[in-house]
Formats: C-alpha cells, structure tokens, sequence
C-alpha cells in the first residue's frame, strides 16, 4: 500500500482463505458478494461447497488528513465466515457456527500479525477494533456464521496538478 496503489483486500482474504489449515481441511471456499442481501458469491457456490470465505466486494470509506498533515483514504471491509448445517438439528447448528468461531480467531490473529509486520506493506489495518456479528440460526435456511469488518486507513496523494485543469486557480 502506498500513496497510489490501494490495498487489494480480495487478493489478500483469498490468499489467507486457502493457506488457513482449518479452512482448507473443512472445505472453505473463496468467493465474493456485495453485502449480506446479496450473497450471490456463495449462492453460485451453494451446491458444491458446504462453507464459505466471502469477501464483500463493496465497500465504505472516508477521506480525512491525519495527525501529521498527510491525507488518508478509510475503507471498511466485511468478511463472511459461513457453513451449512442440518436445519433440524440444533447440535449441528452449533458445531458450524464453532468452526466459524474458531476460524475467525485464527484469521484476527493473522490480521494482528501482519499489521504488527514492518517488512509488509499492511501497517495500516486497523486491528485494534474489529467488528464482529454472529448470524442467528433463522437468518439463512440452513447456513449459520458470522461476518467481521476491518479498516484500512491508506495514504493518498492528493497533490494538485495545474497540468489536468482548463482553467488555473
């Protein structure tokens, strides 16, 4: 991440989707939606898979000047961790939503590494305050999990170039 190019959340949630040992061994797959009313990623995926790593390919954000006078551009991700579970059985209800439980620790503590890591570029995740809702057992027929949301607070050069204007200031 630098002043030009912004942090590629999918390249980066898919790659920790397939090199997590517990996702890979319980059969989580990759795929993106665009918010919980339009899981179109996982409904394509519906069929063949049985749980779900579903990044939202929309997103918000803000631009704001930091402590230092530089500009920022704060964008927020949703992430999903979803299973399938027996609708009648609520034991299996419960085991789907422990395993996404469990993988959303997994992925924190890997979030919290990385934005620990000087040597890459991902300093500035906002790991210190990560939203996270569990999905009643009522909210999908038969899938249950929860979703996360990350900020990622980017610089952004906004030097102004005389150069891309008709009229001079």
């Amino acid at each position: 991440m630098d002043a030009k190019n912004y942090f590629d959340a999918e390249t980066y949630f898919r790659e920790m989707c397939e090199s997590n040992r517990l996702a890979s061994d319980s059969g989580f797959t990759f795929c993106t939606c665009s918010g919980l009313t339009a899981l179109q990623g996982m409904l394509d995926e519906f069929r063949t898979s049985k749980a779900f790593f579903c990044l939202d390919d929309t997103n918000d954000g803000n631009l704001f000047r930091g402590r230092s006078g530089g500009w920022f551009k704060k964008r927020t991700f949703t992430v999903f961790i979803m299973h399938l579970y027996d609708y009648s059985d609520m034991r299996s209800y419960a085991s789907a939503l422990g395993l996404c439980r469990t993988l959303f620790s997994q992925v924190m503590s890997r979030l919290i590494v990385d934005a620990d890591d000087p040597a890459n570029e991902l300093v500035y995740l906002h790991t210190e305050n990560v939203l996270c809702r569990e999905l009643g057992k009522h909210s999908l027929n038969g899938c249950t999990g929860l979703y996360f949301m990350i900020d990622v607070s980017e610089p952004v050069d906004l030097t102004y170039d005389r150069s891309l204007w008709q009229k001079k200031p």
